[in-house]
């Protein structure tokens, strides 16, 4: 019997007990799973994708952080207690979770984006307009865009170090005692 046939045949016995197609048991031998399963990631909050959405949802993200790191281990050292870390980009010597890690231990918060930082940290320059942004900003307390070693040399220290020695983005028109007194 031939393809063509075989199908002739078929639509001719659609009403017929012996189709295959309209009278199969399959459904009764199969055993059926239901899965709440979507196929991708679903917020709990089911946040909206707008500008206000993003912020809820970072708010809804920021308070069930805190309330696993107060879950944690206690802070050994509260020498930077007050800094506010945003970790950008590549981190030489280290990784963003191990950097997060160490901050924590000693007292700083970890920020998931650059808003309300006070410090940011990076091996890498900042790009041309992330670094125009940071120097023409107006604020009260500006950002420090340091290394990743002024985390963990002033842990090592005891205290916590000047930021323009781990500077990234340098101020030229900002000088020091040191460089009154060196003569060029």
């Amino acid at each position: 019997m031939t393809h063509s046939q075989l199908t002739k045949r078929l639509l001719s016995t659609l009403g017929e007990e012996t189709n295959p197609i309209t009278h199969s048991d399959a459904y009764e031998r199969a055993e059926h799973i239901v899965s709440l399963s979507t196929g991708h990631q679903v917020s709990n909050g089911g946040f909206k994708r707008t500008a206000n959405g993003r912020r809820e949802y970072l708010e809804d993200r920021t308070e069930k952080l805190a309330v696993q790191k107060s879950e944690a281990a206690p802070t050994e050292s509260q020498l930077l207690r007050g800094v506010r870390i945003y970790l950008n980009g590549y981190l030489r010597g280290t990784t963003d979770i191990e950097m997060k890690r160490v901050a924590a231990r000693a007292g700083a918060t970890t920020l998931p984006t650059p808003s309300g930082a006070t410090h940011i940290v990076t091996s890498m320059p900042l790009s041309g307009s992330k670094t125009q942004k940071f120097l023409t900003k107006k604020s009260r307390t500006p950002i420090q865009v340091v290394k990743p070693e002024w985390v963990t040399e002033s842990i090592a220290a005891g205290k916590r170090l000047p930021e323009h020695r781990y500077a990234i983005i340098e101020d030229k028109t900002t000088k020091t005692m040191f460089d009154f007194a060196v003569k060029k």
